[in-house]
Formats: C-alpha cells, structure tokens, sequence
C-alpha cells in the first residue's frame, strides 16, 4: 500500500472533520478510482485510523477518528 495515498486520505478526512466524506467523495478529492480508495479506507478503518459515521441509503460515510 502506497503511504502517501493513505496519508491524503487521512488529509482530507481531517480537513472535513466533523463532518464525513462517502467513499466517492474521498475517491475524486485524491484523484483515485473508487476500488482504490475502497482498498486503502479498508485498511484505515482496520488499523482504527478512520471510522464509519453514518449510513444514507447505500452510501457509507467515513470520518477521521479521533
């Protein structure tokens, strides 16, 4: 896995704090395919970095941990 990519992702995520980004939106902020960003949120979410805050309809929206 590619820490810069996961270092953006954190980025983003920490400049919406509070708020929460889907998965599509974390994708086209870092300039991914959503498979990719599916993958490194995946592992985010496993090493307790980020978490998910809420769901709308089949949309999942990600937030940092904090």
């Amino acid at each position: 896995m590619n820490k810069e990519t996961e270092e953006k992702i954190l980025k983003e995520l920490k400049n919406v704090y509070p708020c929460d980004l889907s998965l599509g939106e974390i994708a086209k902020k870092i300039g991914v395919s959503d498979i990719t960003a599916s993958k490194y949120v995946s592992v985010l979410q496993a090493e307790g970095k980020i978490e998910i805050s809420r769901k709308i309809g089949n949309a999942v929206l990600y937030r940092i941990k904090t």
